[in-house]
């Protein structure tokens, strides 16, 4: 009866360790304590990587005013905005869509209170990538900005210069022109357009009439950048 008991507690100790189980014929086999690794493969492994980019914005730094100076000579005249920092502005698309922009300017009559006067609305206001020239045809440059990496430059093709913008009684009213664009796929990125170094700085131009009364006239300039609405 004795070498009974001694045989029974033998076997309980071994399945109570939990280690080591039989199998087959009296084989033994022996079970990981941990998971099977997850990157065990041979020869090699083929996993995916994500990288996952939020959508940023579309936004401009425009210039914080525009000046014209010139003197009354009795002659149709053409004055350009000749302060280097008015010569250019950038756009910084970081939405990530694809869509292009488009820059806009609208403003109100130029106007005076003392002396009261005013510069026609049409073909008073217009701008162009010349300082030299208010009839060139020619757009401002484009160039990524200095510091800020890599951008797609935009494509500007669809605009005709000089852009004409004709001036309104109120804010409310003005209709703005188009005066600059990044067609969808290009203008991705910070870029700046003009700017007094560039081949082709942004031209701001004045017409004055021959008659027109000496004085200082003001107007209420709003310029804007959105978005190419996506097609329907």
């Amino acid at each position: 009866m004795r070498p009974l008991s001694k045989s029974k507690r033998r076997v309980a100790g071994l399945f109570g360790a939990g280690a080591l189980l039989i199998g087959g014929v009296g084989a033994p086999v022996l079970f990981a304590a941990g998971p099977a690794s997850a990157g065990t493969c041979a020869p090699a492994c083929t996993i995916t990587g994500t990288a996952t980019l939020g959508t940023g914005t579309l936004t401009m730094t425009a210039p914080d005013s525009l000046a014209w100076a010139g003197t009354i000579t009795g002659a149709a005249q053409e004055i350009v905005d000749a302060v280097p920092a008015d010569q250019g502005y950038t756009v910084n698309d970081a939405s990530g869509s694809n869509d292009g922009w488009t820059v806009s300017v609208a403003a109100t009559q130029f106007t005076s209170t003392t002396p009261a006067a005013t510069l026609p609305n049409a073909d008073t206001f217009s701008t162009n990538g010349s300082l030299s020239d208010e009839t060139a045809n020619t757009a401002p440059s484009d160039a990524c900005t200095s510091g800020a990496g890599t951008c797609t430059l935009p494509d500007d093709t669809g605009i005709t210069y000089p852009v004409v913008i004709t001036t309104t009684l109120s804010t409310a009213a003005a209709a703005p022109s188009i005066v600059y664009q990044a067609a969808a796929g290009t203008g991705l990125g910070s870029v700046d357009i003009g700017g007094s170094a560039a081949t082709d700085p942004v031209g701001w131009w004045l017409a004055v009439r021959g008659d027109a009364t000496a004085a200082t006239y003001t107007s209420s300039v709003t310029i804007t950048v959105a978005s190419i609405p996506p097609p329907v």
